[in-house]
C-alpha cells in the first residue's frame, strides 16, 4: 500500500474528529433521556398533609389507628385522583382548622369543615361534598322531646370552634334554653350520656354519627327540628392555588354524581339513611352549589 500523502491526513483528521463529535451529542442526549423527571407537587408541596378530626363518627373517626367515616372516604378518593404523595392524616381541632392551614401545620383539611364567608376570606375551598343542618341529639328519658319548644328550659350543648355556636346563641330567646360550650365533642357527648345536659346541638351528618356509636346508651336525632342556615362541607386549602383548587374542584362535581358519592355516605352514615329516606334530595350538593363556593373569595350567587 503506498504511503499516506500530507494532503489525506488532514481529511482523515476531520472525520475522526467528525465522529467523536456526534459520539459526544449521542450521549449528551442519552444523558437527558435519563436525567430525573421533575419532581411532582400539588398546593407546592411533594407530600401533602392532610388534617382531620378523630373524634367524629361516621365523619372523621379514629380508632387503635383505623380511621373511617366519610371525610377519610373523601380523602381516599383525593389519593387516587392526585398523582403526588399524602401523609397519612393528622388531628385537628375544629377551633384550628383555619389555623393550620394558614401557618401551613396542613396543607388540605377535610374535617366536617362548613363554608363560610369569614373562613373564605383566609382560606379556600372546594366544595360542598356534603349539605346538613342544624339539629338536636337527645337522651333516652328524652322521648318527649319532638319540637323545638319541647327544649324550654333545658341546657343544649355544643363545641368551640363551630358555626353551631352562634346558631345556639339564638335559642336562648326564642325557647328560653340555656347554651352551654365546651371544648369539644367528646366533653357534650358525656354530659349527654350522664344527664348534665339535655341535648347536644351540631350539625345533623354529626349527630347520626353519634346516635349510631351510642345506640345502645339510647341517643336519637330528632327529627325535622332544625335550625339556622343550611352548613356546606368543604375541603380546606392554604390561597394562592388556584390551578390545584380548580382541578380539585372539577373532580369534585364529577365524583358527587357518581354511585361511589351515594355509597361513602350510606356507608358512613347509616343511621341518618334509616332515618331519612328521601336524604338524597337534602345532602346532596348539586354542581352549581359546589361551583358557586369553590376557589373563590365569596360565595358566588
Amino acid at each position: 500500500m503506498a504511503p499516506t500523502s500530507k494532503t489525506q491526513r488532514p481529511a482523515r483528521t476531520a472525520r475522526l474528529l467528525g465522529s467523536v463529535a456526534a459520539l459526544a451529542v449521542l450521549a449528551s442526549f442519552a444523558g437527558c433521556s435519563s436525567a430525573k423527571e421533575p419532581e411532582r407537587k400539588f398546593l407546592g408541596v411533594q407530600r401533602v398533609t392532610v388534617a382531620m378530626h378523630n373524634d367524629l363518627p361516621g365523619l372523621s373517626y379514629s380508632a387503635n389507628y383505623d380511621r373511617s367515616g366519610l371525610d377519610f372516604l373523601v380523602f381516599r378518593h383525593i389519593e387516587e385522583e392526585i398523582d403526588v404523595d399524602f401523609s397519612e392524616p393528622v388531628d385537628v381541632s375544629s377551633g384550628d382548622r383555619v389555623t393550620q392551614l394558614i401557618k401551613r401545620k396542613a396543607d388540605m383539611t377535610i374535617a366536617s369543615f362548613s363554608i363560610t364567608a369569614e373562613r373564605m376570606d383566609e382560606i379556600d375551598f372546594v366544595g360542598p361534598y356534603l349539605k346538613t343542618r342544624q339539629g338536636f341529639l337527645v337522651g333516652p328519658d328524652s322521648a318527649d322531646v319532638k319540637r323545638l319548644a319541647d327544649l324550654r328550659g333545658s341546657q343544649i350543648c355544643t363545641w368551640q370552634g363551630t358555626t353551631s355556636v352562634e346558631a345556639l346563641q339564638g335559642i336562648k330567646e326564642t325557647v328560653g334554653a340555656e347554651p352551654v360550650t365546651l371544648t369539644d365533642a367528646s366533653d357534650c357527648i358525656e354530659q349527654l350520656v350522664a344527664g348534665q345536659v339535655k341535648a347536644v346541638s351540631t350539625d345533623q351528618a354529626i349527630l347520626y354519627g353519634f346516635a349510631r356509636q351510642y345506640e345502645k346508651e339510647g341517643l336519637r336525632v330528632v327529627q325535622d327540628v332544625t335550625i339556622g342556615a343550611p352548613q356546606h362541607y368543604g375541603i380546606g386549602l392554604p390561597k394562592g392555588y388556584t390551578a390545584d383548587c380548580r382541578r380539585l374542584a372539577s373532580w369534585l362535581k364529577k365524583h358527587v354524581g357518581t354511585s361511589g358519592w351515594i355509597r361513602d355516605v350510606e356507608t358512613s352514615l347509616p343511621t341518618l339513611i334509616k332515618d331519612d329516606p328521601a336524604w338524597i334530595s337534602s345532602y346532596k350538593p348539586s354542581a352549581a352549589e359546589i361551583e358557586a363556593r369553590s376557589c373563590r373569595d365569596s360565595i358566588s350567587p
